[in-house]
């Protein structure tokens, strides 16, 4: 994938399933993603909400939004969106969970009219370079 076609992607991302948050409780959009250098180290996987427009930047993600930290796209290995993601909040004396929805099936009809590939399943749609 191109630094182009990431943007493309994310931007087609957050357009259909709404904005991120690094807090599940506070996110309509949620992802998974590792990065070569990861896989390379200890494949380490991160999750959070899926980054906005404003926090695309020409050659990866910025320093700040729901990633909290930059990421260059041409690191980017493996990004995993699932069809659904729970979310809880706990403090003292309280509990509240909940699940939100996330229509990957409208997002891979987006993402075939720009031309991304990726993969769709019953449970994910995952972009996979590896």
């Amino acid at each position: 994938m191109t630094n182009r076609e990431w943007r493309s992607f994310f931007s087609i991302c957050t357009r259909v399933l709404g904005s991120g948050s690094s807090l599940a409780a506070q996110s309509e959009s949620w992802c998974a993603w590792t990065t070569f250098g990861s896989l390379r180290n200890s494949v380490h996987y991160w999750t959070a909400g899926l980054p906005a427009e404003a926090d695309l930047e020409e050659i990866g993600t910025a320093d700040r939004g729901p990633w909290g930290q930059p990421f260059p796209y041409k690191d980017l290995a493996h990004i995993i969106i699932p069809r659904e993601f729970h979310w809880e909040i706990i403090a003292p004396g309280q509990f509240k969970n909940g699940a939100r929805l996330q229509d990957i099936a409208v997002l891979s009809a987006e993402l075939k009219s720009a031309g991304i590939r990726h993969r769709l399943t019953e449970l994910v749609l995952e972009i996979k370079l590896y």
